[in-house]
């Protein structure tokens, strides 16, 4: 929750990373991560509230050392959007 709050606010200053796996900052979760970067809740409140939404996952590529692992390998035909 720390390295998420410090990014968001421009703070981070921990290890660089290639690649960042975790949960998406939806409506639900941004609105609870900005009442704990208020003030309004502590940490543990906001671990509370947060294991209760559904959380999707993202992969965050990071660095030019993170695409180049990435490789095109073609398009799906429109139908299957």
């Amino acid at each position: 929750m720390d390295f998420v709050s410090d990014n968001r606010s421009g703070n981070y200053k921990g290890e660089v990373f290639d690649f960042i796996f975790g949960p998406v900052a939806n409506d639900d979760v941004y609105t609870t991560f900005t009442l704990y970067t208020a003030g309004v809740l502590s940490k543990e409140q906001t671990l509370e509230a947060l294991k209760i939404k559904k959380l999707y996952n993202q992969l965050v590529l990071t660095s030019e050392k993170a695409l180049s692992y990435l490789k095109f390998i073609g398009t799906l035909p429109e139908e299957e959007f």
